[in-house]
């Protein structure tokens, strides 16, 4: 009979084979890194996804698919001075549409204009930036505006129009535009007055490509139809 009581614990020695000795340490920095590693791996993943969509997926509208030449148009520029189409034709321009009270992707996209233009070898590009808010951007805002991103009056113009007269420039270029509302797409417009191409401003994939386009467009001949029906030759 043994001389220990019920209450006594039981030694090591006194164990019966079948019972789990206590565990010496936690299994919780196991799982902790354990759910680290698969944080990583599924952001890692996620990355790759966003990457590959970007590297895949191309211009952000085909070509073919954009449609006719551009209607004629004319707006008001931040000047005060009205801003034809017309007047545009034998350069190279790039349209994009934003709101001066926009928050978010407009500064975005209007950053990457910026930087574009500090670049010299496009440096003949115009820019011409189409509030789809003209109930607030009025010609001083526009202005103001202009001068928070310092840009050059001859090669960044900022323009604005009647909504609904807006929205009939927008759909030229086959785009879908609604007050606040716009898509970032850069419209290139080549020497003779047709769309080039349309890219994703708030890209840089993107923007890679735009600045390729541009080179490309730069670098053909004025058109010599033009030529003939202004009575001058010019030479690029």
């Amino acid at each position: 009979m043994s001389d220990s009581s019920p209450n006594d614990p039981v030694t090591p020695e006194q164990a019966s084979p079948g019972t789990p000795e206590p565990s010496s340490g936690s299994a919780l920095p196991f799982f902790l890194a354990l759910a680290v590693l698969f944080a990583a791996a599924y952001g890692g993943w996620k990355w790759w996804q966003v990457h590959q969509f970007e590297l895949n997926r191309g211009d952000a509208i085909p070509t073919a698919s954009i449609g006719p030449p551009l209607s004629e148009f004319e707006l008001t520029e931040r000047s005060g001075e009205p801003f034809r189409s017309l007047d545009m034709r034998g350069k190279v321009w790039v349209v994009t549409y934003f709101f001066a009270s926009c928050p978010g992707n407009c500064i975005r996209l209007n950053q990457n204009i910026q930087f574009m233009n500090t670049l010299p070898d496009i440096k003949d590009v115009v820019w011409v930036s189409i509030t789809c808010d003209p109930d607030n951007d009025s010609v001083e805002v526009l202005r103001d505006y202009a001068d928070r991103w310092h840009a050059d009056p001859q090669q960044w113009l900022f323009c604005r129009a009647d909504m609904s007269y807006i929205q009939r420039v927008a759909r030229g270029m086959n785009l879908a535009l609604y007050r606040q509302g716009h898509q970032d797409y850069a419209i290139v417009i080549g020497k003779t007055g047709k769309v080039r191409g349309m890219f994703d401003v708030t890209s840089k994939i993107q923007c890679e490509r735009l600045h390729k386009m541009l080179l490309e467009c730069l670098a053909e001949p004025y058109p010599p139809e033009m030529a003939a029906t202004d009575g001058t030759t010019k030479h690029q």
